[in-house]
């Protein structure tokens, strides 16, 4: 009797842990934190199995529930980080223009992916690029000549906002890419 009063008393911390643990889960903003969060979750859950009795659930949990799922979390996380600028083939853009972009995307704390495609001279028929499967699941952009096209105003108001391109002699229009219902308007390149 001893004995099980001492181990619920000492089970009794990581159980009251477990639902304030996921609740900071759910309400996290922060991917990073989820991830922190959702590791010590999956530690704690172990931990109480092991000490129940179920050793194998315990490095099911502690396998799957906690190192696998936290890989897959920070490889979903790192590709979010990314930014996919399409540039088009037969015009590249000067030096000068991929470091000023870079060093803007840096500031962000963003990587940037500079992908070569057949673009043509309309902007909207080159929207096709931004939704292709192999480049889904980041925020794109368009570069043509000098002129970013971003797919979204928080990336759009991010990049005006960062002290490289209010220091700069912004060269680099930034500007949304026009939606579908606008008229056809051919970019100049």
């Amino acid at each position: 009797m001893n004995q099980s009063l001492l181990s619920t008393g000492f089970l009794l911390p990581f159980e009251v842990l477990l639902p304030v643990l996921g609740v900071l889960l759910i309400r996290s903003v922060s991917p990073i934190n989820t991830l922190i969060y959702r590791s010590f979750l999956g530690s704690i859950a172990a931990l109480l199995y092991a000490l129940v009795g179920a050793p194998d659930v315990a490095l099911t949990e502690v396998m799957v529930g906690t190192l696998l799922s936290s890989l897959l979390y920070i490889v979903t996380i790192r590709s979010c980080y990314t930014v996919v600028v399409i540039r088009d083939k037969r015009s590249q853009p000067e030096d000068k223009t991929d470091e000023a972009l870079k060093n803007i995307f840096e500031e962000l704390n963003l990587s940037i992916d500079f992908q070569l495609e057949q673009l043509s001279s309309n902007i909207l028929q080159d929207i096709k690029f931004l939704h292709s499967s192999s480049m889904s699941g980041s925020p794109h952009a368009i570069l043509l000549d000098k002129n970013l096209y971003v797919e979204v105003e928080s990336l759009k108001q991010d990049i005006i906002n960062t002290k490289t391109y209010i220091s700069s002699d912004q060269s680099i229009t930034v500007s949304l890419i026009p939606d579908h219902q606008q008229s056809s308007q051919p970019i100049s390149s």
